[in-house]
């Protein structure tokens, strides 16, 4: 067992996810008492979660992950699950997984947020919406409008790409004024998603949207072919930190909603 506390942040990537865990490390955790271990899952949230459900959850995520390749077993060298106070799982949502059998299709990422809700047991997961890229679609001091703010499903392809020309900010290195930035319109665009034109209180927004809630008013979004571009990172460090960031970074008392229409 080791003689400090570790943190586990399981991604999907390799390269762009582990960037935005190391930057959230340096501007949000230099001083912690802990450190972060990030672990990329070299695949998608649905095949790890069949992993675990196959065995009804009696395997811990951490030796899953170890018995997955080379790189996290360095990693995990010396560690259990025991060395790790809390788990964090960031995942794209893929609206073209395949990797589910039929019988797991209906409601799967539903059960996947209720099997991953708890940072002390089997992790907690957080969604980006579509991707990871979403984190850098945004402009200061607006939540955005009926055209950006969300992705027709049809054009998914070209995210990655769209999100990088139209962003201020595409390399994920940002310093603490950015992610002030970053979360101000955060707030703003799941203000809107509930249909809020008014940016919620705090109080309000920690009581109605969990990832669940989140997941919820995405997959109606889906029955419109789009989806509503909504990052899982603020979203995570709003979670983690309360209502000290909240009020720290969120100005903008009013969104698009009723302007735009969105």
């Amino acid at each position: 067992m080791a003689d400090r506390d570790y943190k586990a942040f399981i991604v999907e990537g390799e390269v762009r996810e582990p960037q935005i865990i190391d930057n959230i490390s340096k501007v949000f955790f230099a001083h912690a008492n802990f450190k972060i271990i990030t672990l990329p899952a070299e695949e998608n949230i649905y095949m790890l979660w069949k992993k675990l459900k196959a065995d009804d959850f009696d395997t811990d995520i951490i030796e899953v992950l170890r018995e997955s390749n080379d790189d996290i077993r360095e990693k995990l060298v010396g560690l259990s699950r025991d060395d790790f106070s809390e788990v964090y799982l960031f995942f794209d949502y893929d609206m073209h997984q395949t990797n589910l059998g039929k019988e797991d299709d209906a409601g799967a990422v539903a059960q996947m947020l209720e099997s991953f809700d708890n940072v002390t047991e089997n992790g907690k997961l957080y969604i980006s919406y579509p991707m990871v890229e979403a984190l850098r679609d945004y402009n200061t001091g607006v939540c955005g409008d009926k055209k950006t703010c969300y992705v027709a499903i049809e054009q998914m392809t070209g995210y990655k790409n769209a999100s990088s020309v139209r962003s201020a900010n595409p390399g994920f290195k940002y310093a603490y004024e950015i992610w002030k930035d970053i979360i101000d319109v955060f707030a703003m665009r799941v203000s809107c998603l509930f249909g809020s034109a008014d940016t919620l209180e705090y109080e309000m927004y920690s009581k109605k949207a969990s990832p669940h809630d989140i997941y919820v008013l995405e997959e109606e979004e889906t029955q419109k072919n789009r989806v509503f571009v909504l990052s899982a990172f603020p979203e995570f460090l709003l979670d983690y930190f309360g209502v000290k960031l909240w009020r720290t970074c969120v100005k903008h008392r009013k969104n698009q909603h009723d302007i735009k229409g969105c």
